[in-house]
């Protein structure tokens, strides 16, 4: 009964319709993937498809159909032998590229000009949370993965113990989220001034928040052609030398004054006290400028919504409550959430791996296609531990110890320079193995194609 089993079994893992229905599914799921990670990235379509369990059981089940219809051509003949090398070849292929699925790494390191860094990150997510007790310095509590993206918190529950009876409950995330940010006055003296203003014409309409001493909103905003900064103090002497609109608080009246700079002139083509909602001529491109809202003593405010699939300026953003007290936390933007006694410095952060060595940003050049800001080329110099200099370009990685690091792209300023480097990591331990693989293959086919039919000639006697 048990070899009747076995037999059937053999015969089914061998057969060549199993092999004609693995490669059509492996072809569909593969063109899947290729319309998926075109419409939601790269890293959706690794988890949702490449990683996924039925493409791993997809390959395992390809390399015993493979190993089996080998097999059963026991025992082996002369004209075999291209047969063999060929499924073996396949089979060493599929076991790389099965280990490259499970044990490969992909990231991302982001290096400023004569910046370094040994480690690098990865799209896998983190949850930490550090505590702070009677004036101590913050200790890791706890450090746990997370995959909000597959396991929403709408649908899983997410609760973690910390001490004095607190209990962090992660209630909601949102992977494109819009982020809404609002200022509202507040009693407390030592808060921060902000104001609102806007910039118009009939082309342009700008509506920002700006403000004094607060990390979650800046004192400028930087259009490219002109720049708004509000600042306190008196008008200073020496402006920036560009097309400027300065708002700045007066400290003996603590009034709201202006001054409009052209980047022709160091002196101001206009000034004067500002009166709330009314508009100013800038005197460039017809633009008008006017303050909605002055808030002595404020406090930002930050809500999150979710975004269309195309919007762009999108983050990823969690929401954590520890009893009444709840708040968003951006990835990679950890701050305080405050229980009864203790406080907590919760952090929604990717995953990092260590490098093992030190990689260091030098210079940063880009080429681009005359009279346009169009990028050709660019390329990094880069020093591996303080030591060897080497050029990182868009064709010609670096492969140092375990990794293969490319250039992958670069972020610009407001003014459209370079100023980070941004380079794609790869750690692939699977890689020999398919090299290995794709010599099998190809070598089997020239013993099929060029070798099997002189033995065959030479059997029939023909030259």
């Amino acid at each position: 009964m048990f070899k009747k089993i076995a037999i059937a079994l053999f015969d089914f893992f061998s057969s060549v319709k199993l092999a004609v229905i693995l490669l059509i599914s492996l072809a569909i799921m593969l063109a899947i993937g290729t319309f998926y990670e075109a419409e939601y990235g790269t890293p959706d379509a690794q988890r949702v498809i490449y990683k996924s369990w039925f493409m791993s059981l997809e390959m395992i089940l390809l390399i015993i159909n493979l190993a089996c219809a080998a097999v059963d051509r026991i025992p082996w003949k002369k004209h075999h032998i291209g047969f063999v090398v060929t499924h073996a070849g396949i089979i060493t292929l599929l076991m790389g590229s099965f280990i490259t699925q499970q044990r490969g790494i992909d990231g991302n390191l982001a290096l400023g000009l004569n910046e370094s860094s040994d480690h690098f990150s990865v799209s896998d997510t983190e949850f930490h949370v550090y505590q702070n007790f009677d004036g101590r310095p913050f200790a890791l509590l706890f450090q746990k993965p997370i995959d909000l993206d597959s396991k929403p918190p709408t649908k899983n529950k997410y609760e973690f113990k910390l001490v004095d009876d607190d209990v962090l409950v992660i209630k909601d995330y949102l992977q494109k989220a819009l982020r809404k940010l609002d200022v509202v006055p507040t009693a407390d003296v030592k808060a921060f001034p902000a104001i609102k203003f806007n910039l118009a014409n009939e082309r342009v309409q700008v509506n920002e928040w700006l403000g004094l001493g607060s990390q979650a909103i800046p004192p400028f905003y930087d259009l490219g052609p002109a720049v708004v900064s509000f600042i306190r103090g008196n008008l200073p002497s020496q402006p920036q030398g560009r097309n400027q609109i300065l708002v700045y608080q007066d400290p003996k009246d603590m009034k709201l004054y202006y001054a409009v700079f052209s980047m022709r002139t160091p002196k101001p083509t206009s000034k004067g006290l500002i009166e709330v909602g009314k508009e100013y001529a800038t005197g460039w491109m017809n633009l008008k400028f006017k303050v909605e809202k002055f808030i002595s003593h404020a406090v930002p405010t930050v809500d999150y919504q979710e975004g269309d699939q195309g919007a762009t300026e999108t983050v990823q953003a969690l929401k954590a409550s520890i009893g009444n007290k709840t708040s968003w936390f951006e990835l990679e933007n950890p701050h305080e959430l405050k229980g009864d006694k203790s406080t907590y410095f919760v952090s929604f952060t990717r995953k990092r791996f260590d490098l093992g060595f030190q990689l260091f940003l030098k210079k940063f050049r880009m080429k681009t296609y005359g009279g346009s800001q169009l990028p050709m080329s660019y390329e990094s110099t880069v020093a591996v531990n303080g030591k060897d200099e080497t050029v990182i370009s868009m064709n010609e990685p670096l492969k140092f110890n375990a990794y293969t690091i490319y250039q992958s792209s670069y972020e610009t300023n407001e003014r459209g320079e370079p100023i980070v480097s941004v380079f794609s990591i790869n750690y692939d331990p699977g890689r020999t193995i398919k090299y290995t693989g794709a010599l099998g293959i190809v070598l089997g086919i020239g013993i099929m194609f060029y070798l099997k039919p002189r033995w065959s000639r030479k059997k029939k006697g023909v030259t």
